[in-house]
């Protein structure tokens, strides 16, 4: 074989990869899009970005003061931040209210975790992470997005704390 035509067949061959690879992302990325990015403040005055949290496993978790399975679900987080912060779990929490009823409602329930209190900016947020066919405005909603940015669960209604260990457990694990 010339070398002419080895070169075109090495051209031929790294040609079928790169349309394979593309393809089986193009299959793939529908099921798990990249997070969307915000800028949010918490209840301290300091600013967070999406983009703070790369390389972390985030947990996106939109509640309210006045939603009964939210304050059921919070104590487990509070938990898993406190468990599993070490490995590179974040817990975001986006309250749906005012700052000064989520201000105390995190005091009351010992929240070690951001919180933005954000009635208008936190749903349109969560509406970006909301799965089609979701009703608009479940509450509590959480996504979780693994360490390179990708949504890799999309939850409507309260976790327990079984479902939240295997769906983070995985992801920590890819350290």
């Amino acid at each position: 074989m010339t070398r002419s035509a080895r070169l075109a067949l090495g051209l031929v061959v790294l040609a079928l990869v790169a349309i394979t690879l593309v393809a089986a992302y193009r299959w793939a990325a529908p099921d798990m899009p990249y997070r969307a990015d915000f800028t949010l403040t918490d209840l301290n005055g300091v600013e967070h970005r999406s983009a703070d949290y790369d390389g972390q496993v985030v947990v996106l978790n939109f509640w309210a003061t006045w939603c009964a399975p939210c304050r059921k679900e919070i104590p487990m987080l509070v938990d898993a931040q406190k468990r599993w912060g070490g490995q590179g779990l974040q817990i975001i929490g986006v309250a749906i209210d005012d700052a000064e009823p989520s201000a105390a409602f995190a005091t009351r329930y010992g929240i070690n975790y951001p919180v933005m209190a954000a009635p208008t900016e936190g749903a349109r947020l969560q509406d970006r992470y909301t799965r089609e066919g979701t009703p608009a405005g479940v509450l509590p909603y959480t996504a979780i997005i693994d360490r390179d940015g990708r949504v890799s669960a999309r939850i409507a209604g309260a976790l327990s704390h079984d479902q939240f260990e295997d769906l983070i457990g995985p992801l920590l694990d890819t350290q």
